[in-house]
């Protein structure tokens, strides 16, 4: 069964409701909504809005996969008592599909404005749309919330939201970030910027030295490491590294096809919905002819998709959800991985490896 965007957020609407409950951490408040009913999308931008009166950070219970509670207590920490006043929302990705506009620009724009209109407090909003995207504005203020936002979310992947918000906030002057630079200046930076020259460099002799050596086509994976095997001779070129690419995304497409999931839960239908929107994400993105650093954005954007379609598989099985973690190293198409594991390739060096719960026992011995 093919579910569009569309059918799984009608299916939300249809069979939803929602409840909020607080919790301090810290001297800052986070604001979480339980699962189980959720309001429709206007309700739920009134709720934001309420719950912004108690605290700065919203999430709502579904999306704690996204934002866990321990980085949504840090986010509030980080901007309480910041002028002017911010705050951040993270809500399922059907909020975001069931507003008015022609495109996700202005879906996300409405959202906010619906906010605003709700009785939303002045002050900076950041609200992430489960995976699909994080939107900004200012309302009752004059910073260039938008343009932050932007610029964050030019600099990581969808998977990153943390990583989104918290580089919106530096952009806005909100202190706190993490690893924040210690005002040592420039000369750290191009330290580092030599070293890993160098190490790259070197790494780039050995792995030439190795190619022109081995014959058993261990000479590591391709730039593009797909989820099935390829010799160490077929992906040499970026044509070759499109192809094996686009091979990818459309074997992810059969995954959530051949999975088939029953969407009447909310929190498996904003799973399901993230994950079919990197599909058609990385689909778009291998349309055309994308260099290697958008080769790289595509393997992140599936290895994303694949994570909430496991997500959706687990709440429907009744097992705990899986970490965000790598695909299992061996092979993509055994899933998201369980734990690291240290490995030595034939010829290589000692490494820790994400690998799957079976490959797991296999190199423990416990499968035959």
């Amino acid at each position: 069964m093919r579910l569009t965007f569309r059918a799984v957020a009608l299916l939300v609407a249809a069979v939803s409701g929602w409840a909020g409950t607080t919790a301090a951490a810290g001297g800052a408040t986070v604001v979480t909504a339980e699962a189980g009913t959720e309001a429709p999308v206007e309700g739920l931008a009134a709720d934001v809005a309420a719950a912004w009166e108690s605290g700065p950070v919203y999430v709502d219970e579904t999306q704690d996969g996204i934002v866990p509670a321990d980085e949504a207590e840090r986010l509030a920490e980080r901007v309480e008592g910041h002028h002017p006043a911010t705050f951040i929302a993270v809500v399922p990705a059907t909020a975001l599909s069931d507003m008015p506009g022609e495109d996700d620009d202005a879906r996300g724009a409405a959202f906010l404005d619906a906010i605003d209109a709700a009785g939303g407090p002045v002050g900076a909003y950041l609200v992430v749309f489960g995976g699909a995207a994080t939107y900004g504005g200012g309302f009752g203020i004059e910073a260039p919330v938008h343009e932050a936002v932007e610029a964050a979310v030019d600099r990581h992947t969808r998977s990153q939201q943390v990583a989104i918000i918290d580089d919106a906030l530096t952009e806005l002057g909100v202190p706190g970030a993490p690893a924040e630079p210690g005002g040592t200046g420039w000369v750290p930076p191009v330290v580092v910027v030599l070293v890993v020259l160098a190490l790259a460099a070197g790494a780039l002799a050995w792995w030439r030295r190795r190619r022109r050596t081995a014959g058993d086509g261990a000479a590591g994976p391709a730039a593009y490491r797909p989820s099935f095997e390829v010799l160490d001779d077929e992906a040499d070129s970026v044509g070759e590294r499109r192809q094996l690419a686009r091979e990818d995304v459309t074997r992810f497409g059969e995954e959530l096809d051949a999975a088939d999931l029953d969407v009447t839960d909310p929190s498996v239908a904003a799973d399901v919905q993230a994950a079919m929107d990197a599909y058609a994400e990385a689909g778009g993105a291998v349309d055309g002819d994308p260099d290697d650093h958008v080769l790289r954005a595509v393997r992140s954007t599936v290895e994303y998709g694949r994570w909430r379609l496991a997500s959706a598989q687990a709440r429907l099985a009744g097992r705990p959800l899986p970490a965000r973690r790598a695909d299992c190293f061996f092979d993509q198409r055994h899933g998201v991985s369980v734990t690291d594991w240290m490995y030595t390739p034939p010829g290589g060096r000692a490494r820790e490896i994400p690998v799957c719960a079976a490959c797991r026992d296999r190199l423990a011995g416990a499968a035959r």
